[in-house]
């Protein structure tokens, strides 16, 4: 009898010998393992596996997509909480937003997402057992995807993971463009397993603790089936750089004058100054500069003034926020460098053979996870910080001089470190049901049927987050008719009063430590933003075989999806008018709902001939109706020529689609307030138009109703080695190349870029402005366009060999991802397509190393194991375009290349209990130093670790 074993969609192979079976079960347990190439087995039940790679393969390892396997034994090796952390590993996964990378991630500190080729986790579908689940939905529009957060995933529950590493629209549907990762739970599981474990690192932070438990029945008579898990995790993250020695360093870039434009240098300080800074001197209307002798002069604590002690290149005056040496520490100081996570997740499954023909199932998830993350002090610049001669706070000598020189008013700089870092709490729950059918026919065709809902609650939660218009209303400061401080915009009858100021609480800026709790209260808010996004899924297939070629039988799948989604965000009233300098966010709603159609044969072309062993064509073809775009198509052709038992050759072709998301079709963005470079709308082709400085409302991060969907081409061609007999039984090495092209992406452009565009004759970025009567820009809103294109070129290697060894067994594998280009075409007029291949930074998109890998050796017994693991990425570039003909240059600009080791130990004790544990970055290997210049961090978590040497130790209990 066919048994069921994580089945997405079933061909019968009854009659046919089973000539390979998954090499996650048969060779590396502690390595990715690729399940097209497997030594033969021998069994006496077969067992059907069908992987990603097509819906319609009898077995899985004749398809024509390469196609990764994880086993459970994986994840169980490495003691993993998460699978991000052993996807990335593979080297074709970027940690574009993992808890090491999600520093700067204000949105979504917890998240984990899986990020194919790194074009961005939208762009990568994640499946769990072969069925869409509800994604993660943040409420920022701003460079934050719609994509599913790992960390909801129930890791105790994982049977495996498939990555299908090219794209898969033709059988799974939209967003498949750079790939899909499926993860397959468990089905079965009979008994009870507990697991605890613990983790720290060496400098006794970035703890872990981690309870789970695994459970499963089976009745007596083998047709009822549960199970089901519960696991909790607690990560308490990393503190700011100067928890280590290499943050200490305080590695940054700075602007400098003249060549390089770019300093790249340690010891580099904030220069807003933390007690205040007088800037420049200005006329009593903000109009016009005016000589000040005072400037450069700092605050002290008691209110008296110094020389700020600056260092290179500023001097009195700068508005820089950033200088190498001087006085002061750095601009991160108090950042996290790697976010705190806590998640929980609960599943069962009830599965019923009803008969031999016929299996139901019903299955309830439940996950919850909370990021938490403390972010940048406020950081006040010269442009929002105008200090009137009339503030009641200022000290009496610096009053005295503005009287004496006629300086009217004077900008001001500060580093808030006395008020308080902001802080996010991003908490997510995921609830999903799924019930569904599967049965075969008496002709031995398979269907299959199944609906699910799901949903997402988002919440966002920040703290201290300054309110723009309260700090102007606090930082001016008067005294009234009683000699009392007060905030001017309160005094009915004052030149600046406002009525929208009623509460306000003076604050004085001058000098460290000085501020009272009460104005911090006043001018520092908590933004706050929901979003309850849901899905609805109903899919039936059917698959079998048509009839028999001169070759063999065709197999056949098709089927028919529909899904609906809807999407709700609301935030607070501040946040919704971009009252905050961050956090905000805009409330909106939006749905789409896609019916679907697909169908996917494999034919046999020869079997057993002179010139092949097998030879088998793949066809798929996928029509998708959206509500939002209309119709789309997808197809793929691929072909495997299998000449010798032991060489198999692969190449496919595929059409991929990816529909916009309802936050790309229906988001306002946010509202900010900001300087823009623009012309009057009169001037509009004329020679030279005269370009003025306004101030205006700008959202340059909401959707748009007229975008449309994402195309991209995917080839890929390459070959397994995989000996059956011989000194070579054991070994499988494959390499392929891929090819992939998106076009028509869809982005968002910021204010400057649309600015220049209008400004050199674009008409239509013009029509993103409303002009008044003068013809003067009075607001900017700008929504998703579809811009650019996109190319990666590569390989990816993965090599394994298992060998009976005195008493156990020895593997040793390697996975690894080549890329020769990686270029992007913004599609702005006048831009030329960059390379972006061998770039190592956090700025620019589709910037990737030119080489990752990951060797891992190990032996087990019966008893034991060890593995030892080496994670590789290769030197490479900070920016690309740096020290090149028209872009700025840098006095560094080369990565050196990176060896993390890992090693993971396990003991069983006995039948019921196994030790196992871990020692992460073993060497205690110092991060690569890859500063962002934008948000001023020293080190891109997502290839880099910034924790250092950790330890792990846990314990499996089993009933």
């Amino acid at each position: 009898m066919l048994k069921k074993r994580n089945i997405p969609t079933r061909v019968s192979c009854k009659g046919m010998p089973l000539r390979e079976t998954l090499l996650a079960a048969t060779a590396l347990s502690a390595m990715p393992a690729f399940a097209q190439d497997a030594p033969p087995a021998e069994t006496t039940e077969l067992v059907e596996i069908v992987v990603t790679g097509t819906r319609a393969a009898r077995d899985g390892y004749q398809a024509p997509s390469p196609t990764n396997v994880i086993s459970a034994a994986v994840i169980d090796t490495q003691a993993a909480t998460g699978l991000g952390e052993i996807l990335e590993q593979t080297g074709m996964v970027k940690g574009t937003r993992n808890p090491n990378s999600n520093a700067v991630n204000t949105a979504s500190p917890g998240q984990w997402t899986a990020d194919l080729r790194g074009l961005g986790g939208q762009r990568t579908l994640v499946l769990v057992d072969s069925s869409r689940i509800v994604p993660f939905a943040p409420a920022s529009n701003l460079s934050v995807p719609t994509t599913t957060d790992l960390n909801l995933i129930p890791t105790l529950m994982v049977e495996r993971v498939e990555t299908v590493t090219g794209g898969a629209s033709a059988q799974y549907g939209s967003d498949a463009v750079s790939g899909v990762v499926n993860i397959l739970l468990r089905r079965e599981f009979d008994g009870v397993r507990v697991r605890a474990q613990t983790g720290i690192s060496e400098e006794g932070d970035a703890e872990e603790q981690r309870v789970g438990v695994l459970g499963g029945w089976n009745s007596d008579s083998g047709r009822a089936h549960v199970v089901f898990s519960a696991d909790w995790v607690d990560s308490e993250g990393m503190g700011d750089i100067y928890t280590r020695d290499w943050g200490r360093r305080e590695t940054m870039i700075v602007s400098t004058p003249g060549n390089p434009s770019l300093t790249w240098g340690d010891n580099v300080h904030t220069a807003l100054g933390v007690g205040g800074i007088i800037g420049q001197g200005r006329n009593a209307a903000n109009t016009a500069n005016v000589g000040f002798t005072l400037t450069g002069q700092t605050f002290n604590p008691d209110g008296s003034i110094r020389p700020f002690q600056y260092g290179y290149p500023l001097g009195p005056g700068a508005t820089s926020s950033t200088m190498i040496g001087g006085e002061g520490e750095s601009i991160t100081k108090g950042v996290s460098q790697v976010p705190g996570v806590e998640r929980a997740s609960t599943y069962a499954r009830f599965g019923f053979d009803f008969s031999d023909r016929l299996y139901g199932y019903a299955s309830l998830g439940y996950s919850q996870s909370k990021g938490l993350l403390t972010a940048a002090q406020p950081r006040l610049t010269s442009t929002q910080l105008f200090i009137r001669a009339d503030n009641a706070f200022l000290p009496t000598v610096v009053r005295d001089a503005m009287t004496a020189q006629g300086v009217g008013g004077f900008r001001m700089t500060r580093q808030g470190n006395d008020l308080g870092n902001n802080s996010y709490e991003i908490e997510n729950k995921s609830p999903r049901f799924t019930a569904g059918l599967e049965g075969s026919f008496a002709n031995g065709w398979d269907w299959d049927a199944h609906v699910s809902y799901g949903r997402n609650d988002y919440n966002y939660d920040s703290e201290n987050n300054p309110i723009t218009a309260n700090l102007a209303f606090a930082v001016d400061a008067v005294r009234d008719g009683n000699g009392n401080i007060v905030c001017a915009a309160t005094i009915p009858g004052h030149p600046r009063f406002n009525a929208d100021a009623a509460g306000c609480v003076p604050l004085n800026l001058f000098g460290e430590g000085n501020t009272s709790a009460e104005a911090r209260d006043y001018f520092q808010g908590d933004p706050h933003a929901e979003v309850v996004y849901k899905q609805k899924t109903f899919g039936a297939n059917l698959s079998g075989k048509l009839f028999a070629t001169w070759a063999g039988e065709i197999a056949v799948a098709t089927g028919v999806e529909y899904r609906k989604e809807e999407e709700e965000v609301t935030a607070d009233p501040i946040a919704t008018a971009g009252g905050f300098f961050t956090g905000n966010n805009s409330p909106y709603s939006g749905a789409f709902d896609v019916s679907e159609g697909y169908v996917e044969a494999i034919v046999p072309l020869a079997r057993e001939s002179s010139f092949a062993k097998l030879i088998d064509l793949n066809l798929a073809y996928r029509y998708a109706d959206y509500s939002t775009v209309g119709g789309m198509e997808a197809w793929k052709t691929g072909l495997v020529w299998e000449p010798f038992d032991f060489l198999r050759l692969r190449v496919s072709q595929s059409r991929d689609i990816r529909a916009p998301a309802i936050n790309e079709l229906y988001s306002p963005g946010a509202a900010v307030t900001n300087n823009i470079t623009m012309i009057n709308i009169n001037d509009l082709g004329t020679p030279n138009p005269t370009v003025r400085n306004y101030v205006i409302p700008q959202r340059t991060a909401g959707g748009d109703v007229n975008v449309q969907a994402e195309e991209g081409d995917t080839t890929t061609i390459g070959f397994v080695f995989s000996p059956s007999s011989g000194a070579l039984s054991g070994f499988n090495f494959s390499v392929d190349y891929y090819d992939i092209q998106l076009d028509k992406a869809i982005t968002n452009l910021n204010g400057a870029n649309i600015a220049n565009l209008c400004i050199s004759g674009v008409r239509s970025f013009c029509n993103l402005f409303t002009f008044n009567a003068a013809g003067d820009p009075t607001a900017l809103n700008a929504g998703s366009i579809n811009l650019g294109s996109f190319e990666q070129r590569g390989y990816d290697v993965q090599l394994d060999y298992s060998h009976e060894l005195f008493n156990g067994t020895w593997t040793i594998g390697y996975t690894g991802t080549f890329v020769a280009d990686s270029i992007v075409d913004t599609g702005l007029p006048g831009a030329v397509p960059v390379d972006r291949a061998g770039e190592h930074g956090a700025a620019n998109f589709a910037a990737v190393p030119d080489f990752r890998g990951n060797l891992t050796t190990s032996f087990k017994t019966h008893t034991w194991s060890t593995t030892l693991q080496a994670v590789h990425v290769s030197s490479g570039k900070l920016d690309n375009l740096y020290n090149t003909p028209g872009n700025p240059t840098i006095s560094k600009n080369d990565i050196p290349s990176y060896v993390l080791f890992n090693v993971y130990g396990s003991y069983t004790l006995n039948d019921r209990i196994r030790l196992f544990g871990s020692i992460r970055n073993a060497l205690n290997r110092d991060p690569v130093m890859t500063p962002y210049t934008v948000l001023n961090t020293p080190v891109y978590g997502a290839y880099y670790d910034k924790v250092g040497r950790q330890y792990s130790l846990g314990v499996d209990v089993s009933f």
